[in-house]
C-alpha cells in the first residue's frame, strides 16, 4: 500500500494526513508536548470547519491532570465552550452513558457545527465518535488521547462503539474525526498497568504489518518506553494501523480483517469480566491464542510461536485464559460470529509481519491452545 495513498509521505515528522474517503480529509498529529501549541491548531480548524463553538467530553479519570490544558487552549481561540464530564469507567461507554452525553450536547445547544473534542481514554473516544456520528445526523469531532491503548487504537480509524446485552462494541458507527491530536506526554500520569495495556494493541499492529516495529519492541522489552521513545513507537503503530485501514477505511468490503487479532476472542473475555480485564490485556490473550492455534494447526514453527509468546511475556501481558472464564468466553464468541457474518474469522499470526485468517476454531481446539498456555513455566 502506498503511502501517496494515504498521504503518509514523510512518517517521521509533521502531522500524517489521511484520506478516509474521496471528500474525507484529517490530519492526526503526534508529537511529543503538542498541548502546548494545542490553540493554534485547534483555532485553524475551527477556522476551517466554521464551527462557532466547542463541547470538551472529559473523562473525569482524565479531568484532573490534562482538562486545564486543554481548556486553556480553547480559551485562546475565542471560541465559547461547555464541558460535558463523563464518568470514568467502561460502564459509561453504554447505551445510557451515550444517551447522557446526547442530552447533554442538546442542553448546551450544540448544533451542526460545532466541534465535539473529546479528551480522555479509549473509552470517550469511542463514545464521542458514536455520539458525533448520530447527534443531527453527524457533527465534526476531534480527539485527544490521554492512554497509549487509545493514542493507537480507539482514536484511529473513525469507529466509535459502545457496548450493550454483555456484548463488546454491540451498537456504534462509522464517522471519520476533524482531528486527531497525539501527545505521548499526557500519558505520563498512568500507572503502568495502563502503559502495557495500550502496548498490548502496539504488539497486535507490528505482529500484522511492521516487522522493524515488532523487533525494536523485543530489544527494548527490559523497560517501559517514555519520552521521544514512547513517540515513535505510538507513530510507528499509528501509521501501520492507517496503511491497514486504507483500502476500506468503512469496513464496506471484506469482513475478514487482520486488525481483528486478538480481537476474535479478546473482547469476549473483556466483557465476560464485566471488564475487569483491560482491553489490552485481553487482546494480549487473544493474541497467544492465536498464535498458540497456528502452531497446532501447522500454520507457524514452534520457534516462531514462542517468539511471539515471549514478546508478551518480556511486557507482563497475560497469556491465558483463568480456568473460570473458559466457558463465558466460549459463548461470548457467538456474538463475535454474528458481527463477522458467520465464522469467527480468526487472524492467526505466522512470522511477525505476516499473519491470515482462518474461518474458525472449534472447540477442542480452542480447549488444547488453552491447556497448551496453561502449562507454560
Amino acid at each position: 500500500m502506498s503511502s501517496s495513498r494515504l498521504g503518509l509521505s514523510d512518517v517521521s515528522s509533521g502531522p500524517l494526513l489521511v484520506t478516509a474517503h474521496r471528500v474525507d480529509h484529517y490530519a492526526v498529529h503526534v508529537e511529543e508536548g503538542l498541548v502546548a501549541r494545542l490553540a493554534g491548531l485547534l483555532a485553524g480548524l475551527l477556522d476551517h470547519l466554521g464551527s462557532p463553538d466547542v463541547v470538551i467530553a472529559v473523562d473525569t479519570g482524565a479531568a484532573e491532570h490534562h482538562l486545564g490544558a486543554v481548556t486553556a487552549a480553547v480559551l485562546a481561540t475565542g471560541r465559547p465552550f461547555h464541558v460535558v464530564p463523563v464518568p470514568a469507567g467502561e460502564t459509561s461507554k453504554s447505551p445510557q452513558g451515550l444517551d447522557n452525553l446526547l442530552r447533554a450536547l442538546h442542553s448546551h445547544q450544540t448544533s451542526r457545527r460545532s466541534l465535539l473534542l473529546a479528551l480522555g481514554g479509549g473509552m470517550v473516544c469511542d463514545l464521542a465518535t458514536t455520539a458525533a456520528a448520530i447527534y443531527m445526523r453527524g457533527i465534526p469531532y476531534a480527539l485527544v488521547p490521554t492512554t497509549v491503548l487509545a493514542a493507537v487504537d480507539a482514536a484511529i480509524g473513525g469507529k466509535g462503539g459502545i457496548d450493550d446485552a454483555g456484548a463488546k462494541n454491540l451498537l456504534g458507527a462509522f464517522h471519520h474525526p476533524a482531528a486527531v491530536f497525539v501527545d505521548p506526554q499526557l500519558t505520563g500520569t498512568l500507572p503502568e498497568r495502563q502503559i502495557r495495556n495500550g502496548l498490548a494493541e502496539v504488539i497486535k499492529v507490528a505482529l500484522i504489518a511492521d516487522t522493524d516495529l515488532f523487533a525494536s519492541l523485543e530489544r527494548h522489552a527490559d523497560r517501559l518506553p517514555t519520552g521521544a521513545s514512547l513517540t515513535q513507537i505510538i507513530r510507528a503503530a499509528i501509521v501501520a494501523k492507517l496503511r491497514l485501514l486504507a483500502e476500506d477505511p468503512f469496513e464496506q468490503g471484506d469482513l475478514r480483517r487482520l486488525l481483528n487479532l486478538g480481537h476474535c476472542i479478546g473482547h469476549p473475555y473483556e466483557a465476560a469480566t464485566g471488564y475487569q480485564v483491560l482491553h489490552g490485556e485481553a487482546v494480549a490473550v487473544g493474541m497467544a491464542i492465536a498464535a498458540v492455534h497456528a502452531h497446532l494447526t501447522g500454520r507457524t514453527s514452534l520457534a516462531d510461536r514462542d517468539r511471539i509468546l515471549r514478546l508478551l511475556d518480556a511486557y507482563r501481558l497475560p497469556t491465558t485464559l483463568p480456568e473460570q472464564m473458559r466457558e463465558p468466553t466460549w459463548e461470548g464468541m457467538a456474538t463475535v460470529r454474528r458481527v463477522r457474518g458467520g465464522p469467527l474469522h480468526l487472524v492467526l499470526p505466522h512470522t511477525p509481519g505476516h499473519c491470515t485468517v482462518t474461518d474458525d476454531i472449534d472447540r477442542a481446539s480452542y480447549d488444547k491452545a488453552l491447556s497448551e498456555l496453561a502449562a507454560r513455566p
